[in-house]
């Protein structure tokens, strides 16, 4: 049990100042008056106070579509150290919780995949909220960087198969909804696997029946999906036209700024961000290049992102003139509802769980807490 001071706390719900923070054990405890400090020492007098220099804290962030970390990506190197290496890179800059996503590829190469990611969480991995199965069930033209040899019908099969190997680990499926029959969305959305709408050329009626079917979630809003056009408003217009929630890339690269700005307006609490981000990794059937602001495969063509999930905040900050707070809701907050875990996480709130973010006024983390335990950078 130790407390912190001299902090600007963004608990997600409201901004406190001249507070100090109980953190107990694993979890947040109680808050108390900077002239309380007598009734803290109630608690243990020999409680270590920590001064937090004037520093931020707010929820750590959760990214909810990451590749891969330390030129490891996960579809080229299925293993419990390629998840440990994307924690170790992305946990500098104020994420503890994310889902390894795995590109379209073969049923044997996912179901290895579910594997591994059940092995490490049963290893006591750190940081895993889930395996993101991007594909293959996508639409050929929206496919994006995403091989074109991979990507394929859905089949009754295939997907039994898929959603038995998933028992017991929390899944994330994008797919094009319009490629499947409504039996096989069924069988989908009656498992236990969250399911987005993306890489898909669906109608905005196509989109829309299959938000009623029961389908929350977009992927990566504007990327490889259908338009928002005058006589059809595409995945994009339905997603605006609906009570689902998306995903954006706040990069200025994938999607720009303006494109931003505008659907945060119409969608509010609706839109979160993800760095849809890989790494440097030649391996395997998935190539990605550093090209400075971006990824690019062999042919040069964008393929990834190098965003941090602080960065996005930054970026719409600074760029888009969304206000801190409700930036670091984008990255916590919202995510966290989205995976179904707002319950212990994305928020600084008593008895959930202690996993923050600590960082100065330019937006330059400073170090964590994780689980508790404060670790500087």
């Amino acid at each position: 049990m130790y407390a912190l001071k001299n902090c600007k706390i963004f608990t997600s719900e409201q901004i406190l100042e001249n507070t100090i923070l109980l953190i107990k054990g694993n979890k947040i405890g109680q808050f108390f008056a900077e002239d309380e400090v007598e009734e803290l020492a109630n608690l243990d007098p020999d409680i270590q106070i920590v001064d937090l220099k004037g520093f931020n804290i707010a929820p750590a962030f959760i990214d909810i579509q990451i590749y891969g970390g330390s030129g490891s990506l996960f579809n080229s190197k299925i293993s419990e150290e390629t998840i440990h290496k994307t924690h170790l890179e992305i946990r500098k800059s104020g994420t503890t919780h994310f889902q390894i996503t795995l590109s379209s590829t073969p049923l044997p190469t996912i179901l290895e995949a579910i594997t591994v990611a059940k092995s490490y969480l049963k290893n006591g991995g750190k940081g895993l909220a889930g395996l993101h199965i991007e594909g293959p069930f996508f639409s050929f033209p929206k496919r994006g960087a995403h091989v074109a040899e991979f990507i394929r019908k859905p089949t009754d099969e295939e997907l039994k198969t898929i959603i038995d190997a998933c028992v017991g680990l929390p899944t994330y499926m994008t797919i094009a909804p319009e490629e499947f029959t409504e039996a096989q969305l069924d069988l989908l959305l009656q498992s236990d696997i969250k399911i987005a709408a993306g890489h898909s050329s669906a109608t905005y009626a196509q989109a829309q029946f299959a938000f009623g079917k029961g389908i929350k979630r977009v992927t990566h809003l504007f990327n490889a999906m259908s338009a928002f056009q005058s006589r059809e408003p595409g995945l994009v217009g339905a997603t605006y036209d609906s009570e689902v929630w998306a995903s954006i890339i706040p990069d200025g690269i994938h999607v720009d700024f303006k494109s931003v700005k505008i659907s945060k307006k119409i969608m509010g609490e609706r839109l979160f961000m993800i760095t849809d981000a890989v790494t440097d990794d030649v391996s395997g059937d998935y190539k990605f290049i550093h090209a400075g602001t971006h990824y690019t495969d062999t042919k040069g063509t964008l393929s990834g992102s190098a965003l941090t999930m602080m960065q996005g905040v930054k970026n719409c900050v600074e760029k888009i003139e969304i206000p801190l707070e409700e930036a670091l809701r984008m990255a916590s907050t919202y995510p966290a509802k989205v995976l179904e875990l707002d319950h212990t996480l994305g928020k600084i709130k008593k008895d959930y769980q202690a996993h923050l973010v600590i960082f100065d006024e330019e937006l330059k983390v400073k170090g964590i807490i994780e689980n508790g335990c404060l670790v500087w950078f």
